[in-house]
């Protein structure tokens, strides 16, 4: 064997990477818009309704203080394009270090030849796409003209979603809840000024519901915290918080007549609000009308009643990201075209 000075490294064996892309969150804000981003999930979906084989994984580690979170795909069906994305959840980091909750990196590859092809901030991303994923869920499950949102917990996810679902529906109100309150007021301002609806805080979760067409919950509650009496006939309700068995945002009676939608179904069965209703006795893995692959091919309906309850069970998977990742990396090549220079 040659000494180190001896090796000789060509080309195909040892690359540089030049031409990776490196994607921030500012730059994801960007170039990766509401709509894209849900463009891009619709059509992720759609085909893999064709394609199931190329669904995504997901691995967990539990450490002392939080979580990680490892999730990786193909593009379904085209195989165009592979992501993995690591992502650290430790839900004390901004009261004790003023970090973010989430954090990580997704490397986005060539699904043809095995490249690297970018390195995104996952923090942005991952806010972007479950928003987008609860708009796509929104777009075949709330009623066409849902006007009020009551958004359960405040941080910064709650923003991703507002600023997705005004992006399709005819929001004029949003009433928030936060159990700091302060976060709920912040909340509040911000979406007075970015979004132009009225928002203010309410002083309760069932407040804040009371004639809502959409609730969303975006929380780190470890129990149920939304109950079939806060719940009007026709609502829309987006379950987006509990992504792990530890978590749980739904009390399990609202499966019970609640037409249920999911991202992925074995996912929630496992992870999601809908394993606390099986657990329960309130639902069964049959129960699920349909996922977002069978509403985004067509093949499924979401609301088929106007006064029924319509539940999306979010818990994130790892199509979202390569679909996500996909399309900001493409926005970047077209937008360093437009300027001639470079992507990153």
């Amino acid at each position: 064997m040659g000494t180190p000075e001896n090796l000789e490294f060509t080309a195909d064996r040892c690359d540089d990477l030049g031409d990776l892309v490196l994607l921030g969150a500012s730059k994801l804000r960007t170039l990766l818009t509401p709509s894209l981003c849900l463009a891009a999930l619709e059509d992720a979906y759609a085909r893999l309704h064709t394609s199931p084989a190329d669904n995504a994984r997901s691995l967990g580690f539990q450490t002392g203080d939080g979580k990680f979170h490892v999730k990786a795909g193909l593009y379904p069906g085209t195989q165009k394009y592979f992501a993995a994305k690591i992502n650290a959840n430790f839900p004390e980091n901004r009261q004790r270090s003023g970090l973010p909750t989430i954090q990580g990196v997704i490397v986005l590859c060539d699904g043809s030849d095995g490249h690297p092809l970018a390195i995104l901030q996952s923090g942005e991303l991952t806010g972007l796409r479950t928003a987008a994923a609860t708009a796509l869920a929104a777009r075949h499950g709330a009623r066409p003209g849902a006007s009020t949102l009551a958004m359960i917990g405040c941080g910064d996810q709650a923003m991703y979603q507002a600023r997705a679902l005004t992006d399709i529906l005819p929001i004029t109100r949003i009433a928030a809840f936060d159990r700091e309150s302060s976060k709920a007021e912040k909340f509040g301002v911000w979406a007075n000024v970015a979004l132009g609806v009225e928002a203010a805080p309410a002083a309760s979760i069932s407040e804040a519901t009371g004639s809502s067409d959409i609730i969303v919950t975006c929380t780190t509650a470890v129990e149920a915290i939304l109950t079939p009496d806060m719940v009007d006939p026709g609502s829309f309700i987006a379950a987006v918080g509990a992504d792990n068995p530890d978590k749980q945002e739904l009390d399990p009676a609202l499966f019970k007549d609640a037409r249920i939608l999911v991202d992925d179904a074995d996912q929630c069965a496992s992870d999601g609000d809908l394993a606390h209703a099986i657990r329960a006795g309130s639902a069964t893995h049959e129960c699920v009308a349909a996922t977002l692959a069978e509403l985004a091919a067509g093949m499924k309906p979401g609301r088929v009643r106007e006064e029924q309850i319509v539940i999306f069970d979010s818990t994130g998977t790892g199509l979202q990201d390569v679909a996500a990742a996909a399309a900001a990396y493409e926005a970047a090549q077209k937008n360093a075209v437009l300027r001639g220079g470079d992507a990153a």
